[in-house]
């Protein structure tokens, strides 16, 4: 009978050490995982936005480079026609 309380002892004991631990150690954890889980997720949105805009500009600054192009064809075009005096 004596065995039996001294292992209904020590579970009562390691059950009782077992909660502190995961109160103490494991709950903080897993709100510091769940904090950076949702830092980490917030971090990949801003990057594919900031992804799209870059995706935007570059096709903007093609375009913008391609009219600059071709309105350089245009003062040379001019230029040759008025002799070279403008």
């Amino acid at each position: 009978m004596e065995i039996i309380n001294t292992v209904a002892q020590s579970v009562a004991i390691a059950g009782f050490f077992a909660g502190a631990f995961s109160y103490v150690v494991l709950k903080p954890l897993n709100q510091s995982i769940d904090g950076l889980r949702t830092i980490v997720q917030e971090l990949k949105d801003e990057l594919r936005y900031s992804e799209s805009r870059r995706h935007e500009l570059q096709e903007r600054v093609a375009k913008v480079e391609a009219s600059a192009a071709s309105a350089h064809h245009r003062i040379d075009r001019l230029d040759k026609i008025g002799g070279g005096q403008l």
